[in-house]
């Protein structure tokens, strides 16, 4: 278990930075995930720390450490890839002993560590199977064995689960991060999928173009995202243009969107083009029994989609034509929405994050009463 530290570290391809300009602090036994579309520099950041890649910039240390010129052999790392990268002429057992043979453990040792590792991954019953008489979930796990069998100080887990079937993925990053608590070593896990990187991690660094974009524990880069490209890519959201029109001197603004005007409280004086962002679960229906205010806002729904514990509609908003995603969970069967029903939706503004034109500036603060309740129709 060690803490890691990764200062302005810069990885070069040609004339292109795979990693551009990263700095990053993981704490000791912290779970932390590397995520983003691909092509952004996630998995080349996790292969720079493992000594694979060498970085034309900046410093990481393992501790007080710097280990820049240290070879990937002598990091003392564990590496779970998402091929498995499993010998096919070895059998479980031999898998995982291959890391503590290189080491040169005594064959006792070796036995009995082997064992521990395997009966934490429940294959110890499997021990003398071969790995293609075996399914993608346990060849998963061989892997995941043999990479903590050798008490790594760090553990780099790349797209583990990618080969995995849904319901088998769900298994695994709840095995992941179950055994990665039990054994508290500091874990770097990448991925691009946002609900396995939500469901597993402490933390999370949301990477673009090489850049880290935000780092944050899951509800913060959720709920709370620092621009537009984290929004929209940490699950989904609505985008709606809108405007700025003076600012009281409680820093309350007058925002505009579809044609409806209310006070959001924001963090600068601000004038001009916004992006109203919210979430499709924090859009409500109007119904009968609402306690909701306002501002509501009249729709049409153009589609719908029943996925058992929830229902997405996709509604065409009438004063300007835009479409907005809204979704509603565990509604009773006689409150399913139809298409062509018209609704009227309930935009609320303490759910709202607002941007600048832009979209690298957050305008507001999410859910600190941002909202002063006054709203009318323009």
């Amino acid at each position: 278990m060690v803490q890691i530290n990764i200062k302005n570290v810069s990885k070069y391809f040609g004339d292109v930075r795979g990693v551009d300009n990263a700095s990053i602090t993981i704490q000791e036994g912290e779970f932390f995930t590397l995520l983003g579309p691909s092509g952004c520099g996630k998995t080349t950041l996790l292969r720079t720390l493992a000594g694979f890649y060498q970085q034309e910039e900046g410093d990481i240390f393992f501790g007080d450490k710097c280990i820049n010129n240290l070879p990937a052999y002598k990091r003392n790392i564990g590496m779970v890839f998402q091929s498995y990268a499993i010998f096919p002429h070895m059998s479980v057992f031999e898998n995982v002993a291959y890391g503590l043979k290189a080491r040169k453990i005594q064959k006792k040792e070796i036995e009995r560590r082997v064992m521990e590792a395997l009966e934490m991954v429940e294959l110890s019953h499997l021990k003398d199977r071969q790995p293609s008489q075996m399914s993608g979930g346990q060849q998963q796990r061989i892997a995941l064995a043999r990479a903590i069998v050798i008490h790594p100080g760090l553990l780099l887990m790349d797209e583990p689960l990618s080969n995995l079937d849904a319901k088998l993925r769900l298994k695994m990053r709840s095995d992941i991060r179950d055994l990665q608590k039990r054994l508290n070593i500091t874990t770097i896990y990448v991925t691009h999928d946002q609900e396995e990187a939500l469901a597993v991690s402490d933390r999370i660094a949301v990477l673009n173009n090489g850049k880290i974009q935000q780092i944050g524990k899951p509800y913060e880069v959720y709920l709370r995202p620092m621009n537009k490209f984290v929004a929209n890519f940490i699950g989904s959201t609505n985008f709606i243009h809108g405007t700025i029109q003076g600012i009281d001197e409680n820093q309350f603004a007058n925002v505009i969107i579809e044609n409806t005007k209310f006070n959001i409280k924001v963090t600068k004086n601000f004038g001009g083009n916004i992006i109203y962002s919210i979430r499709p679960e924090q859009v409500k229906i109007k119904r009968n029994n609402t306690q909701f205010k306002g501002p509501f806002i009249k729709g049409r729904i153009i589609d719908s989609l029943f996925l058992g514990e929830k229902v997405e509609y996709k509604i065409l908003l009438l004063n300007t034509g835009k479409h907005l995603q809204v979704h509603e969970y565990s509604v009773a069967y006689d409150q399913l929405m139809k298409v062509s029903d018209e609704v009227e939706v309930y935009l609320n503004p303490e759910e709202a994050v607002l941007f600048d034109q832009s979209g690298e500036e957050v305008l507001n603060i999410y859910g600190s009463n941002t909202s002063n309740s006054s709203f009318e129709t323009v």
